[in-house]
């Protein structure tokens, strides 16, 4: 069974190369403006998380502000799916 922070872990891993903030340097709380995201970039890693994890995300909802609140998101998709990363 996959662990909340291995999976955290493989996300933060496949962030994008081009955010402005390093790695070592990011958290759950970290802000998605303020590191680099705008809302095209947030669309770009969510599809590259569907088609990882083979999972797709519902349309609607609050957009994510946080990189935790995006990565609560996928773990939410992925348990409604009965997937584990």
């Amino acid at each position: 069974m996959t662990t909340t922070n291995d999976l955290e872990e493989r996300l933060f891993a496949m962030l994008p190369k081009e955010l402005t903030v390093p790695r070592e340097q990011l958290t759950r709380d970290s802000k998605l403006e303020e590191i680099g995201f705008d809302s095209l970039a947030v669309i770009e890693f969510m599809f590259q998380v569907e088609d990882t994890f083979g999972i797709r995300f519902g349309e609607g909802g609050t957009p994510p502000k946080t990189l935790g609140e995006v990565f609560d998101q996928i773990s939410a998709a992925l348990e409604a799916a009965g997937k584990s990363a």
